[in-house]
């Protein structure tokens, strides 16, 4: 994303190949009667078609409140091919990924398999602990609410160059964390709070090696199995289904989007690579913060001590997060009760969000096959509407 100028070339050479994501299908979605009884469906789908006018490429939206459930779909989920964008698609809900696996390092510290504080270093390779800076000494606490300071592997511009020049390659978390070598740390461990990556990287690092058992096995196992999301899949080590829309980025800020869907940002490694549908991703935000049913009381407290960020190119102090969670005001008054916990997903092609309002009691999730991890004038349009989403919940 920072290097346009290459963009093209490998545009067309990607073009040559087969791509891991095909062309997408309809999922043929029948509404549910009662959504229309919401009070503000016709408000819902208003936002929805205003920011698909203005160049969102197709959104599906969930709302679960006191009022009644409602969801609805505008634009489109393959651009190319003519097929609408519909609550059923299966889209790219991104660092959400990084929620499902605080919860699993929740779960496992609830069996004694894992104690929060202790150190990863027993269960990382040496290369690892000598090269990427405060990994020595870092817990897995500090590296679920992004105190470590750890630079961030997706800051890195030859991470991206590699990735345009290898689009569809499937990474080893090993290849991943090397872009971390020889870094600056941000700050001392455990001195600030920074969101990075490349901490989620590590941890399914080091919850591989506690449970000898891929993470990405005990996520299916204990989350996904046990809630019912069959509509979701960790891309790459799932075949995702037909109905998974295509994404999207402008790639030169000009009004023209281009197809980026096989662009693989290092999906599957912990910090990103979940597809789902907005029903999917209400479904687990319900039962780990609504009904509470996946955690005990007092891990789901641990999850929700929040630090507010300190992020110098990001002044904005309305994210505050906590381990594998975050706490968000989207643009709302910070002495309010107007704020969301859960997460939300950036990637270069797609945009999600996975949040419950408690002082509304209501469920919001939404997925927009559009990136907004790069600078353009559409990722102002995105924030437009996810403003426009929370001022329509919170009003």
């Amino acid at each position: 994303m920072r290097h346009a100028f290459l963009i093209s070339i490998i545009l067309l050479l990607a073009a040559c190949q087969k791509p891991d994501i095909p062309a997408s299908s309809s999922c043929n979605w029948v509404p549910d009667p009662a959504y229309a009884n919401h009070p503000q469906a016709d408000e819902y789908q208003s936002i929805l078609d205003q920011f698909v006018s203005l160049g969102l490429p197709g959104i599906a939206l969930y709302i679960e409140s006191p009022e009644g459930e409602w969801a609805g779909a505008a634009g489109m989920a393959d651009i190319e091919a003519g097929i609408p964008f519909q609550p059923c698609t299966v889209s790219k809900v991104a660092s959400i990924t990084k929620m499902m696996v605080g919860t699993l390092t929740m779960l496992l510290a609830e069996d004694g398999t894992l104690d929060l504080d202790a150190p990863i270093d027993p269960y990382l390779p040496s290369a690892v602990l000598d090269k990427v800076a405060n990994a020595r000494g870092a817990t897995i606490r500090q590296l679920m609410n992004h105190t470590t300071g750890i630079y961030d592997i997706i800051a890195d511009n030859s991470f991206y160059l590699s990735v345009l020049n290898d689009p569809d390659k499937h990474w080893d978390a090993i290849d991943l964390i090397a872009f971390a070598y020889n870094e600056d740390a941000n700050f001392p461990l455990g001195s600030s709070c920074r969101y990075s990556n490349t901490n989620t990287l590590l941890l399914s690092m080091v919850l591989d090696e506690i449970t000898g058992t891929p993470h990405q096995r005990l996520l299916r196992n204990r989350i996904l199995s046990p809630l019912d999301m069959d509509d979701t899949d960790y891309y790459s080590h799932d075949v995702l289904p037909a109905h998974t829309a295509q994404g999207y980025f402008d790639l030169y800020n000009n009004g023209t989007i281009a197809n980026v869907t096989n662009f693989n940002t290092g999906s599957g490694n912990g910090y990103g690579g979940m597809f789902s549908t907005v029903f999917d991703i209400a479904t687990f935000i319900r039962a780990l913060v609504v009904d509470q049913t996946i955690l005990q009381p007092a891990s789901l407290a641990e999850m929700q001590q929040f630090i507010p960020e300190i992020d110098p190119e990001d002044p904005a102090p309305d994210l505050f997060l906590g381990a594998g969670m975050m706490k968000r005001y989207f643009n709302q008054p910070l002495d309010s009760d107007n704020f969301g916990i859960g997460h939300t997903g950036r990637d270069l092609a797609y945009s999600a969000n996975c949040f419950y309002f408690p002082e509304h009691q209501t469920i919001c999730t939404f997925i927009v096959n559009y990136g907004t991890n790069g600078k353009s004038a559409l990722r102002e349009v995105f924030y437009d509407f996810q403003g426009a989403v929370t001022d329509a919940i919170v009003k």
